[in-house]
């Protein structure tokens, strides 16, 4: 009997552990672009293809469905999500809202550690701006993430770590990344560096505005993307 439990608990933790990899194999590829808008992923195929049961491909499925990423139907599938302009609209307002309000608490109590660390990441970032390849666009958009949670992090406000981690971030950004090349790019770095300047003066006002200028910057770039620019489409397809 207790061997059947042991037994019955090495499965479970070995579905948790199979559906956490599947789940952040999964949102990387939708959010970097490479899985587009209406495809449509079914359960058996995706364990064929990573090597797992369907059961916990069938868990990644549903947090991606939570993660709002994915319509999942149990036993057949997910399609990933198509955004509409609303939605999108949305999701950067909502965002522009509360990192705009992190990026003012930061201010006050960020440590010169991280401010050092956010420094390092802008640098980084240098490297890719003027980069073609999906690879290089890819790392950009996994350092631009990080240096954004960074200073929401540094917030040291629970709820609003919470609440901003939980605002789908729009994967039609690679595209955009992929569509102006090094224009938006490079202006999008430069808008990091206006932001890191307000907390190293503790500038809380100045902290809060250059984050919501940054982020509905971007929302506009894909909101007047029309999806019609044929280099963008073959970066997705």
């Amino acid at each position: 009997m207790a061997s059947a439990r042991t037994a019955e608990t090495t499965r479970g933790a070995e579905a948790a552990t199979g559906g956490q990899a599947a789940f952040m194999y999964l949102r990387r590829r939708i959010l970097s672009g490479e899985i587009p808008a209406r495809t449509v992923l079914r359960e058996q195929s995706l364990a064929d293809e990573l090597g797992l049961s369907r059961t916990p491909v069938r868990e990644a499925l549903r947090r991606l469905d939570e993660a709002g990423l994915v319509d999942f139907t149990p036993n057949k599938g997910a399609t990933v999500v198509s955004w509409t302009q609303e939605q999108l609209r949305e999701t950067y307002d909502l965002r522009a809202s509360l990192e705009s309000r992190a990026a003012g608490l930061a201010a006050t109590r960020i440590s010169d550690e991280t401010l050092g660390q956010l420094a390092e990441l802008i640098v980084s970032m240098d490297e890719f701006v003027l980069a073609s390849d999906d690879d290089a666009v890819t790392r950009l958009g996994v350092l631009n993430a990080e240096f954004h949670h960074t200073i929401v992090a540094a917030s040291g406000n629970r709820p609003l770590i919470q609440l901003t981690g939980s605002v789908g971030r729009i994967p039609m950004m690679a595209r955009v990344f992929r569509r102006d090349g090094g224009r938006f790019r490079a202006s999008s770095n430069h808008h990091h560096r206006d932001i890191l300047t307000a907390p190293r003066t503790h500038d809380a006002l100045w902290a809060e505005a250059t984050m919501r200028a940054h982020i509905l910057g971007a929302r506009n770039a894909i909101i007047n993307w029309d999806g019609s620019d044929p280099e963008a489409d073959r970066d997705t397809a």
